[in-house]
């Protein structure tokens, strides 16, 4: 097992014991990714395990080649119960990640992101290996991530998590926990209102506008 495996593993651990524990009603509350309930969330997670290469491109022919409403259709239209889809991301550990191309973080990244989805409005406290969460942070503002990033959102900023000891770039400062650099870089608002600094008010100005 690979440090990046390892990573892997503990994140997804920790992803399952918490959703072991909801309710129907947490299940089908509104997730931080817009349109998606938590259960649509942790159906995506599924999605590069469970879809393979002729079957993604099949889709997204389907789909008019929109990855988004691609993604939407995986996710929205499963309708297999909690339990399976708890025992199906558990499972993950003996599959791969089916991106072809995708480095080795990108499993890491996808995953805690899109934890911080589910755990976020749900308010469970799960706290990110630092390790893990610097290595996402990288991912975010790395040259291929950035192109997906609100245009301007980290120019001139001076980002830093004080939990972890990460920090990027050059400015006004942005401060926060990494998790909700994470969110807020993965263009999550609500995340945003939890950073200080002289740069935060612009970053949630820019995450807020059309």
């Amino acid at each position: 097992m690979t440090e990046i495996d390892a990573l892997i593993d503990a994140e997804r651990t920790r992803l399952v014991d918490a959703l072991e524990g909801l309710d129907a009603e947490q299940w089908n509350e509104p997730s931080l990714c817009a349109g998606w309930r938590v259960r649509d969330v942790a159906v995506h997670l599924l999605m590069p395990y469970e879809m393979s290469v002729p079957r993604f491109f099949g889709r997204m022919a389907a789909s008019g080649f929109k990855f988004d409403a691609m993604a939407d259709r995986w996710a929205t239209g499963d309708t297999r119960p909690t339990r399976d889809i708890v025992d199906a991301l558990r499972a993950t550990k003996e599959g791969r990640f089916g991106i072809p191309g995708a480095p080795p973080e990108a499993p890491l990244c996808h995953l805690v992101i899109h934890a911080e989805d589910i755990y976020r409005p749900l308010g469970i406290d799960r706290t990110i290996n630092p390790q893990s969460a610097n290595i996402v942070l990288d991912q975010l503002v790395g040259p291929k991530a950035r192109r997906a990033l609100k245009s301007g959102l980290i120019d001139g900023l001076a980002l830093s998590a004080h939990d972890t000891g990460w920090s990027y770039g050059t400015g006004a400062e942005v401060t926060g926990n990494a998790a909700a650099l994470i969110s807020t870089l993965s263009g999550r608002p609500q995340a945003s209102q939890e950073l200080t600094g002289d740069g935060a008010a612009r970053v949630q100005r820019q995450l807020l506008s059309d």
